[in-house]
């Protein structure tokens, strides 16, 4: 009933859109341009080199961002972004959101990440002059000022390819948070220096290396006298505690013990972070953290590490056959694929590297 409304609303208001093509797009001094990347962490970690090298492009415009609450903080000082509008998607505060981003009177909107179709519903009702989405199938692509076809490169330069079409030159593939200053939550975090994070979960089962890898890597590398904390959210705690009853005193469980704005202090003082296909891998390697990342559900080479790959190792076992099945029925039979031993050996490597 809900979503049969929002479609008669649109219907009804989006009928006079004028649709601009981009190649007539020019973007002038105090211009506003939205920028749409309200899903999960990691993907809105993936849009920062988009979001970077448009304002560098383009440095008289002003960059509205749309972003999920729960991450938005990350982004309170970062430099490429002049205002916040936080919005979760779906049709929840739809209208209110609209309402918020109509009175910057939008030149352009690109949509680097998000839901559809309230995505593209969003811009149209918000009257935005031009939309750029990536790549995507959605039946509402007609309102879209030019249509990206799929190619096999990474995430990060489908996002850049929109910054391209609009004429930015200035291209920085790099992914980046801008670092805080907070000396209280600084210090508080400064006893996991040269730790070994271990990331254990994920948002679906068929990325998530098993526990008792986890707990069988975690035996190995405190008898190499290393020290471990555990990163995740707050219902992971239970799962990470059964590394630390095999482990002891040498293992810290933090699951659910940092906010959002903590993380980031805890991860850069890692001496490396071995993850799962997660955000908190991409805000490691957006922070220089050195990572071991685990992939097999998924491929790296269009999420995987795409900066500073001298501190980063990446482990795939092809596991492509987890993606046939429907989602309700993925396990995490394609991580099994990934043995201790290739971490071990990973592990080894960078240690390796970055004594040099």
């Amino acid at each position: 009933m809900i979503k049969t409304l929002y479609k008669f609303y649109f219907n009804l208001f989006s009928t006079n859109y004028n649709i601009k093509d981009i190649s007539t797009l020019k973007l002038n001094k105090n211009d506003v341009v939205i920028i749409i990347s309200n899903t999960a962490l990691g993907d809105t970690l993936l849009s920062t080199p988009a979001i970077k090298s448009l304002k560098k492009s383009f440095p008289d415009i002003k960059v509205i961002a749309i972003l999920k609450k729960a991450f938005s903080p990350l982004f309170y000082n970062f430099k490429y972004i002049d205002e916040i509008i936080e919005y979760d998607g779906n049709y929840k505060n739809f209208f209110s959101t609209i309402k918020k981003i109509k009175k910057y009177k939008p030149k352009l909107a690109l949509i680097l990440h998000s839901n559809g179709p309230q995505d593209i519903q969003l811009c149209v009702l918000s009257k935005c002059q031009y939309i750029l989405k990536h790549p995507t199938k959605s039946k509402l692509k007609k309102y879209l000022s030019f249509d990206f076809k799929k190619k096999k490169q990474h995430t990060i330069e489908d996002r850049l390819d929109l910054i391209r079409k609009i004429g930015g030159e200035k291209i920085d593939t790099t992914m980046e948070i801008q670092e805080s200053k907070n000396i209280k939550i600084e210090t508080k975090f400064k006893q996991f220096k040269d730790y070994i994070g271990f990331q254990i979960g994920a948002a679906d089962i068929y990325k998530i290396w098993p526990i008792e890898r986890f707990i069988k890597l975690a035996k190995e590398l405190v008898q190499n006298n290393e020290k471990i904390v555990i990163t995740g959210i707050k219902k992971e705690y239970e799962l990470a505690q059964k590394i630390v009853n095999e482990c002891g005193k040498n293992v810290i469980n933090m699951c659910g013990k940092t906010s959002i704005e903590e993380l980031p202090y805890l991860i850069k003082n890692l001496k490396l972070l071995i993850t799962n296909d997660t955000g908190t891998m991409h805000l490691a390697i957006a922070l220089k953290t050195p990572t071991i990342s685990l992939f097999s559900a998924t491929d790296p080479k269009g999420i995987g590490p795409y900066q500073d790959l001298n501190i980063h190792k990446v482990i795939y076992k092809n596991g492509s056959f987890i993606q046939k099945l429907p989602k309700k029925q993925r396990d995490d039979s394609a991580m099994k694929l990934i043995n201790v031993d290739d971490v071990i050996k990973a592990y080894k490597e960078l240690n390796e590297n970055l004594s040099l």
